[in-house]
């Protein structure tokens, strides 16, 4: 195997080192928080006749700056499209360590040999 020689931001010799590699097989865990959601699309507005325009002032029925409020139980000629999603949220890992080689362990997701694993 060969020799390195560590250099420092300047280029100039540190140490010279000898590189090795390790293999750890290991099992991760992360608490995960999902939070749904729904979200109204752009709605499409059908104008059904013609608007009516009267001169003068007038005070419109109804109530002001107020809403309309339903539930949608049948068929109707209004398309409102929904996105629904979630977003998550990952918490601190948690490890455990499984097994420690200088064989490279991970070809095989850490099992020495493929047919231990049928």
């Amino acid at each position: 195997m060969a020799n390195f020689v560590l250099t420092d931001t300047n280029g100039e010799p540190i140490a010279e080192t000898c590189p090795a590699t390790g293999f750890q097989s290991l099992s991760v865990c992360a608490p995960v928080t999902v939070t749904p959601f729904a979200r109204s699309g752009v709605t499409k507005t059908k104008c059904c006749g013609d608007p009516v325009v009267r001169p003068g002032q007038e005070t419109c029925p109804g109530i002001k700056n107020g809403s309309c409020h339903f539930t949608i139980s049948q068929d109707l000629c209004v398309e409102v499209p929904v996105v629904f999603g979630a977003v998550s949220q990952v918490g601190d890992a948690f490890v455990n360590c499984i097994r420690t080689s200088e064989k490279d362990i991970c070809i095989n997701c850490g099992y020495e040999d493929d047919d231990d694993n049928d």
